[in-house]
């Protein structure tokens, strides 16, 4: 299972475009549908801890190899994550600059921002799955997506906002 997991991570650093939220669907993908090592409940605190945290994708990584296999599971997966692009930044960065604006670099660079986009889509669906699971959750996720996005308030300030009602929401048993 730990050499698994490292391998997980290994191919997920090395094919997930996009930073951090890129790579919550391929890791959802493995973890809990394919191999059901962690269930939709484990995962979503998984990411809800890494968000929490300084260097959010480490830790989320880092969380979930110790649910998988411990220190080492945590350890190696974090390994695996990070090896393969600080191998491909450190060979490609100095090409890089020279064919940044070739058309066919351009249109690459292009292709894989939109799938980035798609796979962000794909990830707000599958933490919805899992934290949804009554119509007032859904209106405080409309709500922090309102006030984030179109009124642009400080994420922050929506977090905090968010868990304030959550916790009142607790205190009143609704």
């Amino acid at each position: 299972m730990l050499w698994d997991f490292f391998l997980i991570t290994l191919k997920v650093g090395s094919l997930a475009f996009g930073g951090g939220y890129a790579m919550i669907t391929p890791l959802h993908y493995d973890l809990v549908t394919r191999l059901g090592w962690m269930t939709e409940t484990e995962f979503s605190s998984a990411v809800a801890v890494g968000q929490i945290t300084p260097g959010p994708l480490m830790i989320m990584v880092a969380f979930m190899g110790y649910k998988v296999a411990g220190l080492p599971g945590a350890t190696l997966g974090t390994i695996g994550l990070f090896l393969p692009t600080t191998l491909i930044v450190l060979a490609i960065a100095s090409s890089y600059l020279r064919f940044k604006d070739a058309p066919m670099v351009q249109g690459a660079m292009r292709g894989v921002n939109l799938a980035v986009i798609g796979l962000l889509a794909a990830v707000v669906i599958e933490l919805s799955r899992g934290a949804i699971v009554d119509p007032l959750d859904a209106l405080i996720g409309l709500a922090a997506f309102v006030a984030a996005g179109p009124l642009k308030r400080d994420p922050i300030a929506v977090l905090i906002g968010a868990g304030i009602i959550g916790f009142a929401r607790y205190l009143v048993g609704f």
